[in-house]
């Protein structure tokens, strides 16, 4: 067989791998790569998206192994520092992750998955401000990505920058309407602007596509408090923990709202629920107060 006739068949038999990879087959495309391996042991496509699947499928180490050859025969590929650093950012690599996303960046400077990236793990690693820019520059590549916009407006927030947050927020929803996360990092955001009824309309909003999400429950439950709502703050708490029975801080929040409307054994009770430890108080507006609770 000829080099030209070896590279085409080289060349449809990564296309295949490739259809298999993006159709979710991994064990099919991962021998697809391998046999392409068999033939050239230093492709480094073959060994970048082998690498990909080998995390997928829990084996993080020999992910990095392989991609770090992949590197090594080809150091100008992008795509595969970014994917290390995906690999090292999900085994708590975070220092090298983001060596990887900024290697990446320094050869692909408009490579928006990257910027994205990059600002994940800056934000994991305390770097808020810097990773608000990382965040940005991914939106000014790909406005129309809404997660991006999104998680801006978390970052400001980490920065209490509240009217910039949400702005973002509103963004995100204006390019994907059902977007939960979205209505309730705004509802999260008039919340801290004591907007409260418009928050409680974003929590709503928000549990109409995603009804299964505790924590936008218990979020509403006590936007409900703050207006003094009690019994459908009461009522919040109890969805949030038919979803996630064991949360502690919405068994303290019930507790709370028990305790408020005057139902001074419901109350205890979640109270307790919340790891609390019950100490009676002299205050004669709060008749018991909690040590040890969140």
């Amino acid at each position: 067989m000829s080099e030209q006739q070896q590279t085409l068949n080289i060349d449809q038999t990564l296309d295949s791998a490739i259809q298999q990879h993006m159709a979710g087959h991994l064990p099919q495309a991962a021998a697809t790569y391998q046999k392409i391996l068999k033939a050239n042991s230093m492709h480094p496509v073959a060994l970048h998206l082998l690498g990909v699947i080998t995390h997928q499928m829990g084996e993080s180490d020999q992910a990095i192994a392989l991609i770090t050859k992949a590197l090594s025969v080809m150091p100008e590929y992008a795509e595969a520092h970014s994917n290390l650093g995906n690999v090292l950012r999900e085994t708590g690599r975070l220092e090298d992750a983001s060596a990887s996303y900024r290697q990446a960046l320094a050869l692909a400077p408009d490579y928006a998955e990257a910027h994205y990236n990059l600002a994940q793990t800056l934000r994991e690693l305390g770097e808020i401000e810097e990773a608000v820019i990382s965040c940005q520059k991914a939106i000014k590549i790909a406005p129309d990505f809404p997660e991006g916009h999104n998680d801006v407006g978390v970052l400001l927030l980490d920065l209490e920058k509240h009217q910039e947050a949400l702005k973002s927020f509103q963004t995100a929803i204006s390019l994907r309407p059902d977007y939960a996360e979205a209505h309730s990092n705004l509802g999260n955001t008039l919340v801290d602007l004591g907007k409260l009824d418009d928050a409680v309309s974003s929590y709503e909003r928000a549990l109409t596509i995603r009804p299964d999400l505790a924590e936008i429950h218990s979020n509403l439950g006590n936007a409900f408090w703050g207006l003094g709502r009690l019994d459908e703050a009461i009522a919040s708490y109890h969805r949030a923990l038919a979803i996630r029975p064991n949360d502690r801080e919405t068994h303290h929040s019930l507790g709370m709202a028990f305790l408020d409307a005057g139902q001074h054994k419901d109350g205890l009770r979640h109270k307790r629920n919340g790891s609390g430890v019950i100490e009676f108080s002299t205050d004669i507006n709060r008749k018991f107060a909690i040590l040890g609770g969140t």
